[in-house]
């Protein structure tokens, strides 16, 4: 007989996770709350400025704990681990959500490089450093209070997959996705040893701000709300075995081609 996960059935469990300000992030907070007794770690980089995660950490009865964590920035990820391993000494989910997809800046709105002619450098490295170098700094800060069993779950995207890339562009969001995909597969090979386990997901067409600018052409049926996309994936994520580490999987648990 399967025994379920430690996140999902210990009521002494910690589930972190990075980006629960908005969007995806606060959805899985929100779900981890109601289908997991144990407690609930929202980190974002200024969680007192999310009213809807304060809301969520008034509601929670003490189990939802809001923390800081700059993903972009080493020291942030340390002090996080620290209080963590302080006051908690465990961490049995990581779910590393935060990403960006297009941003508001100074001179306007940055969006996906339709071409190779209007690739940026500045913008590439920003992306890089938030969607692949971020979970990458987060794991590699929260490694040692993983416990045996389980699971850190990379946000990826199916425009990360190379085998699945028919239409090039959206440069700088592909190219950090596919390279958050090599460092899962890096995750799961090198922490197997500690039997944690490492995934990329696929999301989906979620109806965030991160797509909002996207959504025009996508069916209606194909536009899933955050609460769908947050439960279906941790369906997928609590079903997963030892032998399915370091695989990539949509919403549906289909796996898809890296």
């Amino acid at each position: 007989m399967r025994v379920p996960p430690a996140w999902s059935s210990s009521p002494s469990s910690v589930s972190v996770v990075i980006g629960a300000s908005r969007g995806l992030g606060l959805a899985f907070a929100t779900a981890l709350l109601q289908r997991s007794p144990g407690t609930v770690i929202g980190c974002a980089r200024d969680p007192g400025s999310s009213p809807a995660l304060q809301k969520l950490k008034e509601e929670s009865g003490g189990r939802l704990h809001c923390l800081s964590a700059d993903v972009t920035k080493s020291e942030s990820l340390t002090q996080l681990r620290d209080v963590l391993a302080a006051e908690h000494g465990r961490v049995d989910l990581l779910l590393n959500v935060a990403g960006i997809l297009h941003e508001q800046a100074e001179g306007g709105t940055a969006m996906p490089e339709r071409s190779l002619r209007t690739v940026d450098e500045e913008w590439m490295a920003r992306v890089f450093a938030v969607n692949a170098m971020g979970p990458v700094l987060c794991t590699q800060a929260l490694q040692k209070l993983l416990k045996p069993g389980a699971c850190v779950a990379n946000l990826s995207a199916r425009v990360g997959s190379i085998g699945d890339n028919r239409l090039g562009g959206w440069w700088s969001y592909r190219m950090s996705k596919a390279a958050l995909n090599m460092a899962t597969k890096n995750m799961a090979n090198e922490m197997r040893r500690s039997e944690v386990l490492a995934v990329a997901l696929h999301p989906g067409t979620t109806d965030t701000d991160l797509s909002k600018p996207f959504q025009a052409n996508v069916k209606a049926e194909k536009l899933f709300t955050v609460e769908f996309t947050a439960g279906a994936l941790l369906d997928v994520i609590e079903g997963l075995t030892p032998e399915d580490s370091g695989g990539f999987f949509a919403y549906d648990g289909s796996r898809i081609e890296y």
